[in-house]
C-alpha cells in the first residue's frame, strides 16, 4: 500500500513539473495569440483579461496598413533563408563527405581545427567581417548573409560527418566496382541515404536564418531590402502603442518555424540521435 502511494505521489509531481513547464513555456505564447485578436483598449484593462472579449483580426489589417513593405519584407526573409538552407546542406555536406570517406594523414588534424572554430565568439568577427565585405562592396546587399553559407558550417559539417560514418562503406565499395567515382558514391549513395540529417540541417539553418537579426540589421540599410526581423523592430517604433499590431506581427514571423517543427521533428529526433552513434 506504501508502496503504491509513493508511485502515485510520484507521478503526480511529474505531472506538476510537466505542467508548470508547459505554462512557462507556452504562456508567453497564448498571451501573444489572445492580445493579436483583442482590441487596443482592451489591451489598457486592468486587470487584463486572458481572453479577448470579441475575437477579431483588425490587428493584422492596422499592421499591414502602418507598414506596406511586410509583405516584401516576409519575401526577403524566405528568399534568403531557404538559399541560406540550401548553401548549408550543399557545402557541409561536400566537407563531411571528405571528412568520413577520404583517409589521409591531415584529415584528423583538420577536423578538430573544424570544431574550435565553433568556439569563436561571434561578436568577434563582427568587425573584421563588416571590413572584408564593405570591401566588396557587399554592403546593404544579401551577399554577406547567403555567401558565408555556401562556404560551409562547423557545426551542420560535424552533423553530416557523425550521421555518415553510420553509413556502412560497403556501399562506397560496391560502387566503386559498378564504375562510379566519388562523386557517384555522393550523390548516388551517400545523399539520398542521409534525409534525415539533411532535413535537420535544412530545419536549422532556416531558423537561424530566419531569427537572424544582427547580419540584417548590420549589413543592410535600404528598407525594401530588410528581412522580417529588422522590419519588426522597426515597427515597434511606429505602432509601439498598438499591442495587438505588434503580436499579430510576431505571429506572422514564429509561423514558419512552428510548422517546420511540427511536420518534421520526427527527421529532427532521428537525425540528431544518428550523429553521435559513432564517433
Amino acid at each position: 500500500m506504501i508502496g503504491g502511494q509513493k508511485k502515485i505521489w510520484a507521478a503526480a509531481g511529474k505531472y506538476a513539473l510537466l505542467c508548470a513547464a508547459l505554462a512557462l513555456f507556452a504562456g508567453p505564447l497564448a498571451w501573444m495569440l489572445s492580445t493579436m485578436m483583442k482590441t487596443k483598449a482592451e489591451t489598457y484593462k486592468v486587470p487584463p483579461a486572458l481572453l479577448p472579449e470579441s475575437f477579431t483580426f483588425e490587428a493584422f489589417e492596422r499592421l499591414f496598413a502602418v507598414q506596406p513593405l511586410m509583405w516584401k519584407w516576409i519575401q526577403n526573409s524566405f528568399s534568403i533563408s531557404i538559399l541560406v538552407a540550401m548553401g548549408a546542406v550543399i557545402s557541409s555536406s561536400i566537407v563531411a563527405y571528405g571528412f568520413s570517406r577520404f583517409h589521409n594523414k591531415y584529415r584528423d588534424r583538420l577536423f578538430p581545427i573544424v570544431l574550435i572554430t565553433l568556439m569563436i565568439p561571434p561578436s568577434i568577427m563582427m568587425i573584421p567581417s563588416y571590413v572584408l565585405f564593405a570591401r566588396l562592396n557587399w554592403i546593404d546587399t544579401w551577399l554577406p548573409l547567403i555567401v558565408p553559407a555556401w562556404l560551409g558550417g562547423a557545426y551542420y559539417i560535424f552533423l553530416f560527418r557523425q550521421f555518415f560514418l553510420t553509413i556502412p562503406q560497403e556501399l562506397d565499395e560496391a560502387t566503386y566496382l559498378d564504375g562510379g567515382s566519388r562523386w557517384t558514391v555522393y550523390a548516388k549513395v551517400i545523399m539520398p541515404l542521409s534525409k534525415p540529417i539533411i532535413i535537420t540541417t535544412i530545419i536549422f539553418a532556416f531558423v537561424n536564418s530566419w531569427l537572424d537579426f544582427l547580419g540584417p540589421f548590420l549589413y543592410i540599410k535600404n528598407s525594401e531590402l530588410f528581412t522580417l526581423s529588422v522590419g519588426l523592430q522597426l515597427l515597434i517604433g511606429q505602432t509601439s502603442q498598438d499591442f495587438p499590431a505588434l503580436a499579430a506581427g510576431a505571429f506572422i514571423s514564429i509561423i514558419p518555424i512552428g510548422l517546420l517543427y511540427f511536420f518534421a521533428q520526427r527527421y529532427i529526433v532521428e537525425g540528431v540521435v544518428l550523429t553521435g552513434s559513432k564517433g
